[in-house]
């Protein structure tokens, strides 16, 4: 009976001690889309779509809570940027509230190996400040759980660049309209050789960080993600059919072939 306890309890402990799978997109078809616009629209919140991950650094409870503002001010946090419920996802950050990182988890569910994948967005700026530049930093992994841990390969063609830019100094600052045309603009860039094997996993990711003065207000909207499989070396049902046949045909002229008979 002591043995029985001992070994549930420690199972118990283990269980409770072991991390917690983060939710992830299972990517059964092989185009995802994501407009942001289930994401709050008053107040601060942590609610995210599915298999969005939210992860913000800094020092100030604003810029460490993981959750997002719904205004358009200056200060340093991430925020569904927005009127009504048309939303994108982005940050501000500061001294105090930097870096600042979202993304996305993936499962294959395709029933094949991915190949490549086809990501296209709007990148969005909601907010002017005095930085000479600012940018939301692209990096994708393959073996990443979380935000914080895995490997992560920058990917430069799917950063999104500040469309206005300050002086450089002071600390005044302004809303913008992202959704106005002057203010985004249309990212897209594939990435291949990746070889995600059915059942595994991938995961994308932004990281925003402080430029000094007053920073941007950067955001992504209007999310495409459209993944390629890797050619099968199993034959398709055409090449198959032409296999299958000519079996036949081979069978049949054999068939048909005259008997040779020996004579002594």
């Amino acid at each position: 009976m002591q043995k029985t306890l001992f070994g549930a309890t420690l199972v118990a402990a283990t269980l409770l001690g072991a991390p917690v799978a983060q939710a992830q997109v299972a990517l059964s078809t092989k185009t995802y889309t994501q407009n942001f616009d289930a994401l709050a629209t008053s107040g601060t919140s942590k609610a995210l779509p599915t298999g969005w991950k939210l992860d913000e650094r800094g020092s100030s409870t604003a810029g460490s809570d993981d959750a997002y503002a719904t205004s358009n001010a200056n200060a340093g946090t991430a925020y569904a940027f927005g009127t009504g419920s048309e939303r994108a996802l982005g940050s501000v950050t500061s001294g105090n509230a930097t870096p600042i990182l979202f993304g996305a988890f993936f499962t294959n569910a395709l029933g094949g190996a991915i190949e490549s994948l086809t990501l296209s967005y709007f990148g969005e700026q909601w907010r002017l400040g005095t930085a000479s530049s600012d940018r939301l930093n692209f990096e994708y992994s393959l073996n990443a759980t979380s935000l914080s841990n895995g490997s992560w390969t920058a990917f430069d063609a799917l950063d999104f660049a500040s469309i206005r830019n300050g002086s450089g100094s002071g600390s005044a600052s302004s809303a913008l309209d992202g959704n106005a045309a002057g203010n985004r603009q249309s990212v897209s860039a594939t990435i291949g050789n990746l070889l995600i094997a059915d059942g595994g996993s991938f995961a994308i990711r932004w990281t925003d960080r402080d430029v000094g003065g007053s920073d941007h207000g950067l955001a992504i909207d209007d999310l495409t993600l459209t993944a390629t499989l890797a050619q099968s070396a199993v034959p398709e049902p055409a090449a198959w059919a032409l296999l299958i046949g000519g079996f036949g045909f081979a069978g049949a002229a054999l068939r048909r072939r005259p008997k040779t008979t020996a004579h002594a």
